[in-house]
């Protein structure tokens, strides 16, 4: 609700749409079969098709459907719901629509509404995660917390969506990098997998690739020692290796990188040194209060 709330304040997004309404006059495009059938352009009326720029749009349709769903779930404590029935009323404006799974890659996210990315995953992780009980007719949540996927790409909005908010040194976003790689021979660029950083911070002196892992453990234990986990490290420095070959990506041609796990057992905050790459292993602890965790996330900018 504290992301609604936040979006109140902001101003739902808006776009052009179009209508058609019953209009006094002429706007836009005449329905003449219309306007006749109803005899509207005696009374000086008439059947108009127009753009509108309106907030009636499909991704505020979707908040609206999930804060309805929401006052359906069984579990909900009776105080959130009443918050969550006091949030469904300001969407009075907005059409309701029944949420189907295809609605959510029909958003498209850019800069204007960037904020809409972490609400719309809140959004579908709690309709992918509640069932119908039939006997009830009420739902209730499945057990998610453990399917590292959904939680791994909610934690990853997290943090990109936490920075877009909270800083403005840096500029946001995701990052497709291209490999330093040729073909040879009759070879194919199109077999290599497709390189896409979670969170890319980027300034005029400083570049920084954070990579968000979810795991019900951080480390893992071998020959009775607890080690990271190797993959995620060669794939962070794959993409430091290969991002440096851009050509005046920085001044000094590098850049730093961030494994950022969730604190399960005990912290870690580990920085190496990785030829001319700076890298942070480091573990956030999402269960503290919101000024450490976002004192946290504000260190791995501020420090090297």
């Amino acid at each position: 609700m504290n992301g609604c709330r936040l979006l109140f304040k902001r101003g739902l997004d808006r776009n052009y749409v179009e209508l058609c309404e019953e209009y006094i006059g002429i706007k836009g495009k005449i329905d003449f079969r219309q306007s006749l059938n109803k005899n509207l352009f005696r009374q000086g009326r008439s059947i108009c098709q127009f753009d509108g720029f309106e907030s009636d749009i499909l991704q505020n349709q979707l908040l609206k459907a999930t804060i309805l769903h929401l006052t359906k779930i069984e579990a909900i404590d009776k105080d959130l719901k009443r918050e969550i029935w006091d949030c469904y009323y300001r969407f009075s404006s907005i059409c309701d629509i029944n949420i189907q799974l295809s609605h959510f890659s029909q958003i498209r996210i850019h800069r204007n509404n960037s904020f809409y990315d972490l609400l719309l995953k809140v959004c579908r992780l709690i309709f992918e995660n509640s069932v119908l009980d039939e006997k009830s007719g009420r739902y209730h949540f499945k057990e998610f917390l453990g399917s590292d996927k959904d939680m791994a790409r909610l934690f990853e909005s997290f943090v990109r969506n936490f920075y877009k908010r909270e800083q403005t040194y840096f500029q946001v976003r995701q990052e497709d990098i291209t490999w330093d790689a040729s073909p040879v021979g009759g070879s194919s660029m199109d077999y290599l997998p497709k390189m896409q950083t979670d969170v890319t911070l980027e300034s005029n002196d400083r570049k920084i690739i954070i990579d968000t892992k979810f795991y019900s453990e951080a480390l893992v234990s071998r020959y009775g020692n607890e080690k990271i986990r190797s993959n995620n490290l060669y794939q962070l420095y794959s993409y430091l290796r290969n991002i440096e070959k851009k050509p005046n990506i920085l001044l000094n041609g590098t850049c730093e990188g961030v494994l950022l796990y969730p604190t399960v057992e005990y912290s870690l905050d580990e920085k190496f040194n990785f030829g001319s790459h700076f890298i942070r292993i480091k573990t956030l602890n999402l269960n503290s209060d919101w000024r450490n965790i976002r004192a946290e996330l504000l260190s791995i900018c501020n420090e090297y």
